[in-house]
C-alpha cells in the first residue's frame, strides 16, 4: 500500500512540477511579447515627436504674433524664413524662424539688428524647411526631419496686412 501512494505522491508531484513549467513559460512569452510591443510603440512615438513638435511650435509662434504684419517671410539663412514681429515699448523685435546648416534654428533679435544665421538657436535637425504666406493670409509650412519624414501645417492668419 505504500508502493501504490509513492507512485501517487510521484505523479502529483509531477503534475504541480508540469503546471509551473507551463506558468513559467507562458508568463516569459507574454512578457517577451508585451516588450515588444512597447518597444514599436516607442520608436514610433520618437519617430513623429520631432515634426510634430516642430509644428506645433510654430503654429503657436504664428498665432501668438497674429497682428496686422507682424507675420512675414524673407530670405534668410538656408532659404525663406519666417519672420515674427513684436514690439516691446518702444523698441520692435524680430524672431526668425528658418532652416541652416541641417537644422530648424529660431534667432530673436532686436528688428534694426542682422545677424549671422549660425547664431540662432537649434530646434532640431531637419532636411528641408519651406515656408509661404499666401495672399490670403494661409501660411504654409513644410519640415522635413533628418529621417525624411514631412509634414505639412497651414495656419491662417487673421490679421494680414
Amino acid at each position: 500500500m505504500t508502493r501504490r501512494n509513492d507512485n501517487k505522491h510521484t505523479v502529483d508531484m509531477l503534475f504541480v512540477l508540469t503546471l509551473f513549467a507551463v506558468f513559467a513559460v507562458s508568463a516569459s512569452l507574454l512578457i517577451a511579447f508585451g516588450a515588444g510591443i512597447y518597444q514599436r510603440t516607442i520608436d514610433s512615438m520618437d519617430r513623429h515627436y520631432n515634426v510634430s513638435t516642430a509644428s506645433a511650435f510654430i503654429t503657436e509662434k504664428i498665432h501668438q504674433h497674429d497682428e496686422s504684419g507682424y507675420v512675414r517671410i524673407r530670405d534668410f539663412g538656408d532659404g525663406d524664413a519666417l519672420v515674427l514681429f513684436e514690439t516691446y515699448g518702444e523698441e520692435t523685435y524680430c524672431n526668425y524662424i528658418y532652416m541652416y546648416d541641417g537644422y530648424l534654428k529660431e534667432l530673436f533679435t532686436a528688428a534694426d539688428v542682422m545677424l549671422s544665421p549660425d547664431a540662432g538657436e537649434n530646434i532640431l535637425p531637419v532636411q528641408d524647411f519651406a515656408v509661404r504666406l499666401n495672399s490670403d493670409g494661409l501660411v504654409s509650412v513644410d519640415i522635413k526631419d533628418e529621417n525624411g519624414r514631412s509634414v505639412t501645417t497651414s495656419v491662417y492668419v487673421r490679421s494680414t496686412t
